[in-house]
Protein backbone atom coordinates (compact mmCIF):
# COMPACT_ATOMS: atom_id res chain seq x y z
CA UNK A 1 0.00 0.00 0.00
CA UNK A 2 1.17 3.34 -0.64
CA UNK A 3 2.79 5.90 1.49
CA UNK A 4 -0.03 8.55 2.11
CA UNK A 5 0.04 12.10 2.14
CA UNK A 6 -0.40 12.39 5.73
CA UNK A 7 2.29 10.22 6.58
CA UNK A 8 5.02 12.23 3.98
CA UNK A 9 3.91 15.32 6.03
CA UNK A 10 4.76 13.58 9.23
CA UNK A 11 7.74 12.02 8.32
CA UNK A 12 9.38 15.67 7.39
CA UNK A 13 7.89 17.48 10.63
CA UNK A 14 9.19 13.87 12.20
CA UNK A 15 12.58 14.57 10.54
CA UNK A 16 12.63 18.53 11.72
CA UNK A 17 11.94 17.57 15.43
CA UNK A 18 14.79 15.07 15.29
CA UNK A 19 17.04 17.52 13.91
CA UNK A 20 16.22 19.90 16.51
CA UNK A 21 14.56 22.78 13.92
CA UNK A 22 11.32 22.66 15.72
CA UNK A 23 12.41 22.72 19.68
CA UNK A 24 11.13 20.55 22.17
CA UNK A 25 8.11 22.14 24.16
CA UNK A 26 7.47 24.68 21.49
CA UNK A 27 4.11 25.08 19.89
CA UNK A 28 3.74 23.90 15.74
CA UNK A 29 2.34 26.97 13.28
CA UNK A 30 -1.22 26.38 13.00
CA UNK A 31 -2.50 23.62 11.29
CA UNK A 32 -3.45 26.27 8.41
CA UNK A 33 -0.26 27.53 8.32
CA UNK A 34 0.75 23.77 8.03
CA UNK A 35 -1.48 23.43 4.89
CA UNK A 36 -0.04 26.52 3.17
CA UNK A 37 3.27 25.81 3.77
CA UNK A 38 3.25 21.92 2.67
CA UNK A 39 0.62 22.63 0.14
CA UNK A 40 -2.04 20.17 1.81
CA UNK A 41 -5.13 20.14 2.87
CA UNK A 42 -6.10 20.96 6.81
CA UNK A 43 -7.18 16.88 6.78
CA UNK A 44 -3.70 16.15 6.05
CA UNK A 45 -2.38 18.60 8.16
CA UNK A 46 -4.70 17.01 11.10
CA UNK A 47 -3.67 13.32 10.27
CA UNK A 48 -0.04 14.03 10.26
CA UNK A 49 -0.09 15.95 14.01
CA UNK A 50 -2.17 12.86 14.84
CA UNK A 51 0.49 10.38 13.94
CA UNK A 52 3.46 12.15 15.64
CA UNK A 53 1.77 12.72 18.87
CA UNK A 54 0.75 8.77 18.32
CA UNK A 55 4.47 7.79 18.25
CA UNK A 56 5.28 10.44 21.04
CA UNK A 57 6.90 13.46 19.12
CA UNK A 58 3.79 15.80 19.46
CA UNK A 59 1.35 16.50 22.14
CA UNK A 60 -2.24 18.11 21.07
CA UNK A 61 -3.95 20.32 23.89
CA UNK A 62 -7.17 21.18 23.06
CA UNK A 63 -8.07 24.54 21.87
CA UNK A 64 -4.32 25.54 22.13
CA UNK A 65 -2.36 23.50 19.25
CA UNK A 66 0.40 20.90 19.04
CA UNK A 67 3.49 21.25 21.08
CA UNK A 68 6.82 19.11 20.43
CA UNK A 69 7.61 16.66 22.54
CA UNK A 70 11.45 15.29 23.93
CA UNK A 71 12.74 13.31 21.32
CA UNK A 72 13.86 10.46 23.65
CA UNK A 73 10.35 9.74 24.55
CA UNK A 74 9.61 9.15 21.02
CA UNK A 75 8.58 6.05 19.77
CA UNK A 76 11.12 4.76 16.62
CA UNK A 77 9.63 3.64 13.65
CA UNK A 78 6.93 4.09 14.48
CA UNK A 79 5.45 5.62 11.09
CA UNK A 80 6.69 2.82 9.12
CA UNK A 81 3.96 0.62 11.07
CA UNK A 82 0.92 3.37 9.33
CA UNK A 83 2.36 2.24 6.17
CA UNK A 84 0.62 -0.92 5.77
CA UNK A 85 -2.90 0.96 6.56
CA UNK A 86 -5.26 3.35 5.06
CA UNK A 87 -5.71 6.56 6.81
CA UNK A 88 -8.67 7.26 9.29
CA UNK A 89 -10.02 9.76 7.01
CA UNK A 90 -9.54 7.74 4.14
CA UNK A 91 -11.45 4.65 6.25
CA UNK A 92 -13.90 6.83 7.57
CA UNK A 93 -14.50 8.41 3.90
CA UNK A 94 -15.22 4.92 2.51
CA UNK A 95 -18.03 3.97 5.21
CA UNK A 96 -19.79 6.85 4.38
CA UNK A 97 -20.04 6.06 1.05
CA UNK A 98 -20.71 2.10 1.29
CA UNK A 99 -22.92 2.79 4.47
CA UNK A 100 -25.05 5.22 3.30
CA UNK A 101 -25.64 2.97 0.12
CA UNK A 102 -26.68 -0.06 2.67
CA UNK A 103 -28.77 1.94 4.38
CA UNK A 104 -30.44 3.03 1.31
CA UNK A 105 -30.69 -0.84 0.33
CA UNK A 106 -31.43 -2.03 3.54
CA UNK A 107 -34.90 0.02 3.39
CA UNK A 108 -35.72 -0.55 0.30
CA UNK A 109 -35.35 -4.43 -0.74
CA UNK A 110 -34.45 -5.33 2.95
CA UNK A 111 -36.87 -8.95 4.43
CA UNK A 112 -38.74 -8.25 7.40
CA UNK A 113 -36.35 -10.71 9.24
CA UNK A 114 -33.50 -8.59 8.20
CA UNK A 115 -35.28 -5.18 9.33
CA UNK A 116 -35.98 -7.36 12.29
CA UNK A 117 -32.31 -8.06 13.21
CA UNK A 118 -31.54 -4.75 12.80
CA UNK A 119 -33.71 -3.17 15.30
CA UNK A 120 -32.53 -6.28 17.41
CA UNK A 121 -28.84 -5.42 17.01
CA UNK A 122 -30.01 -1.61 17.77
CA UNK A 123 -31.52 -2.07 21.23
CA UNK A 124 -28.72 -4.80 22.25
CA UNK A 125 -26.10 -2.13 21.16
CA UNK A 126 -27.90 0.82 23.51
CA UNK A 127 -28.38 -1.27 26.21
CA UNK A 128 -25.11 -1.83 27.11
CA UNK A 129 -23.11 -0.54 29.76
CA UNK A 130 -21.45 3.31 29.09
CA UNK A 131 -18.83 1.88 30.02
CA UNK A 132 -18.25 -1.44 28.93
CA UNK A 133 -15.74 -0.76 25.55
CA UNK A 134 -15.45 -3.97 24.06
CA UNK A 135 -19.45 -5.06 24.35
CA UNK A 136 -20.35 -1.88 23.21
CA UNK A 137 -17.34 -1.66 20.25
CA UNK A 138 -18.93 -5.24 19.33
CA UNK A 139 -22.53 -4.17 19.28
CA UNK A 140 -21.97 -0.94 17.31
CA UNK A 141 -20.17 -3.79 14.37
CA UNK A 142 -22.73 -6.18 14.75
CA UNK A 143 -25.38 -3.01 14.39
CA UNK A 144 -23.54 -1.93 11.30
CA UNK A 145 -23.46 -5.16 9.83
CA UNK A 146 -26.81 -6.06 10.29
CA UNK A 147 -27.67 -2.91 7.77
CA UNK A 148 -25.18 -4.29 5.16
CA UNK A 149 -26.50 -7.83 5.52
CA UNK A 150 -30.05 -6.27 5.00
CA UNK A 151 -28.86 -4.34 1.79
CA UNK A 152 -28.96 -7.99 0.06
CA UNK A 153 -25.90 -7.16 -1.82
CA UNK A 154 -22.73 -9.50 -0.33
CA UNK A 155 -20.28 -6.82 -1.12
CA UNK A 156 -21.30 -4.09 1.21
CA UNK A 157 -21.36 -6.62 3.97
CA UNK A 158 -17.42 -7.68 2.60
CA UNK A 159 -15.89 -4.03 2.05
CA UNK A 160 -17.64 -3.01 5.51
CA UNK A 161 -16.09 -5.94 7.42
CA UNK A 162 -13.03 -5.06 5.58
CA UNK A 163 -12.86 -1.47 6.76
CA UNK A 164 -13.80 -2.35 9.98
CA UNK A 165 -11.24 -4.34 10.49
CA UNK A 166 -8.25 -1.25 9.62
CA UNK A 167 -9.93 0.36 13.22
CA UNK A 168 -6.89 -0.54 14.81
CA UNK A 169 -3.50 0.50 15.20
CA UNK A 170 -1.70 3.96 17.04
CA UNK A 171 -4.24 6.17 15.21
CA UNK A 172 -6.94 4.85 16.21
CA UNK A 173 -5.81 3.67 19.94
CA UNK A 174 -5.38 7.09 20.16
CA UNK A 175 -8.36 8.40 19.20
CA UNK A 176 -10.25 6.17 20.97
CA UNK A 177 -8.47 6.92 24.25
CA UNK A 178 -8.91 10.77 24.02
CA UNK A 179 -12.69 10.91 22.54
CA UNK A 180 -14.73 8.35 24.19
CA UNK A 181 -16.53 9.72 26.66
CA UNK A 182 -20.35 9.28 28.21
CA UNK A 183 -21.34 12.01 25.66
CA UNK A 184 -20.33 10.51 22.76
CA UNK A 185 -21.55 7.17 23.24
CA UNK A 186 -25.05 8.80 23.91
CA UNK A 187 -24.45 10.95 20.51
CA UNK A 188 -23.53 6.98 18.90
CA UNK A 189 -26.54 5.61 20.30
CA UNK A 190 -29.44 8.39 19.20
CA UNK A 191 -27.66 8.45 15.39
CA UNK A 192 -28.23 4.97 15.08
CA UNK A 193 -31.70 5.30 16.74
CA UNK A 194 -32.58 7.81 13.96
CA UNK A 195 -30.98 5.37 11.56
CA UNK A 196 -32.85 2.46 12.40
CA UNK A 197 -36.22 3.65 12.46
CA UNK A 198 -35.75 5.70 8.81
CA UNK A 199 -35.05 1.78 7.55
CA UNK A 200 -38.14 0.55 9.49
CA UNK A 201 -40.08 2.93 8.17
CA UNK A 202 -38.80 1.88 4.67
CA UNK A 203 -37.28 5.25 3.52
CA UNK A 204 -34.16 5.05 1.87
CA UNK A 205 -33.43 8.32 1.26
CA UNK A 206 -34.15 9.51 4.81
CA UNK A 207 -32.07 6.02 6.02
CA UNK A 208 -29.30 7.32 3.68
CA UNK A 209 -28.95 10.61 5.00
CA UNK A 210 -29.22 9.30 8.50
CA UNK A 211 -26.31 7.08 7.98
CA UNK A 212 -23.96 9.65 6.25
CA UNK A 213 -25.05 12.79 8.85
CA UNK A 214 -23.72 10.43 11.83
CA UNK A 215 -20.20 9.18 9.53
CA UNK A 216 -19.65 12.63 9.07
CA UNK A 217 -20.21 13.45 12.56
CA UNK A 218 -17.53 10.57 13.17
CA UNK A 219 -14.97 12.69 10.79
CA UNK A 220 -15.33 15.60 12.44
CA UNK A 221 -14.75 14.15 16.19
CA UNK A 222 -12.08 11.92 15.08
CA UNK A 223 -10.08 14.91 13.03
CA UNK A 224 -11.04 18.05 15.40
CA UNK A 225 -8.58 18.83 18.54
Amino acid sequence: MSVKTYQKLAATLEQQIRRGELKPMSRLPSERELAKTHEVSRTTVREALMALEAGGLLQIKDRSGAYVQPVVDAQSGFLSKLEKQPGPHEVLQMRRLIEGESCFLAALNGSEAALREIAEANAANAAVPPNDTPEFHEGTRRFHMSIAKASENSLFHDLLDFLWEQKSGPLWENWYGTTRSRKNRITVIANNQEVTDAILARRPQAARTSMQRHIDWMISRFLSY
